[in-house]
């Protein structure tokens, strides 16, 4: 009998993302997913789960509102069931308000693929049901993707370092939806400084463009090179208040034509489909 993994977060992003590598790695497993805490609990309440990895930041009910619904029935007990919380809270407080709810184990945003994997067979056999998952689990991370060649222009390497030249003019085109007839949003040129995460590692860098759903970071990096699809987490701040905003690895390139160079520009897309996010941004862009 195969492991049930129900899976829940906001962003269809993060979801695609989390199945696919489960399913890559643990392929006997069934894999359900849902939008929100609401949605999960009428799943769980019809069927049987043997795992969740949830999201902490969602709309109806939050990832450790269904935690703790999930503790209060006898078949989701903290015994019966691991849950593991996958989210870009860190912070000492969140962490401890997981663990007094009952939460198995605890997973940052950004990972990569064998990070997960390695939380999944963690929990399972915590739980002694290591068996039921899939014989073809490899555990294995995917592969690096190699830097685009092309789709970023050429930034200067003061614009990371505090000086005073201009962001980049040029930068990869915007993804536009095929089906409108114009952009949904005006690309501003900008500074600011800040620090971004590629899984589990954290970089000073540049944000030199950004828009209501992209941003365009500039970072010295020696021995990462962010995966295009990857996963990425950036703190921006507006009205004293910072955010970690969740976006995922649209391209990457090297400010000058030098294959071992150490500058990257790394365009990022949201991910985050959180309503108090989304108004955020929109505040901090329309303050630039």
């Amino acid at each position: 009998m195969s492991l049930k993994i129900l899976v829940v977060d906001d962003a269809s992003f993060t979801r695609d993302l989390i199945k696919r590598s489960v399913r890559k790695s643990f392929p006997g497993t069934t894999v359900e997913e849902a939008v929100n805490g609401r949605k999960a609990q009428q799943l769980l309440q019809k069927i049987q789960f043997d795992m969740v990895l949830c999201d902490w930041e969602m709309p109806e009910m939050t990832g450790v509102e269904l935690l703790k619904w999930c503790r209060e029935q006898p078949q989701y007990a903290k015994e019966a069931v691991p849950f593991v919380m996958i989210t870009s809270r860190g912070d000492k407080s969140h962490v401890v308000e997981a663990v007094q709810s009952g939460v198995t184990d605890y997973l940052g945003k950004p990972f990569s693929a064998e990070q997960l994997n390695q939380k999944i067979i963690s929990a399972a056999k915590k739980h002694g049901i290591e068996k039921k998952l899939s014989a073809g689990a490899n555990g294995k991370a995917a592969a690096k993707t190699a830097p685009s060649s092309g789709g970023v222009a050429t930034a200067s390497l003061d614009v990371l370092m505090g000086g005073a030249s201009k962001a980049p003019k040029n930068s990869s085109p915007k993804i536009v939806n095929p089906t409108a007839s114009t952009p949904d949003v005006a690309i501003k040129d900008v500074k600011i400084p800040t620090l971004v995460r590629f899984e589990g590692k954290q970089f000073r860098c540049m944000v030199v463009k950004f828009s209501k759903n992209e941003a365009t970071v500039l970072i010295k990096s020696d021995d990462v090179i962010p995966q295009v699809l990857g996963q990425a987490v950036l703190d921006l701040e507006f009205d004293k208040k910072v955010n970690r905003l969740n976006y995922f690895i649209q391209s990457v390139a090297t400010t000058d034509k030098k294959h071992d160079s150490a500058f990257l520009t790394v365009t990022l897309g949201l991910i985050d489909q959180d309503a108090e996010k989304e108004a955020f941004v929109k505040a901090l862009f329309e303050s630039l």
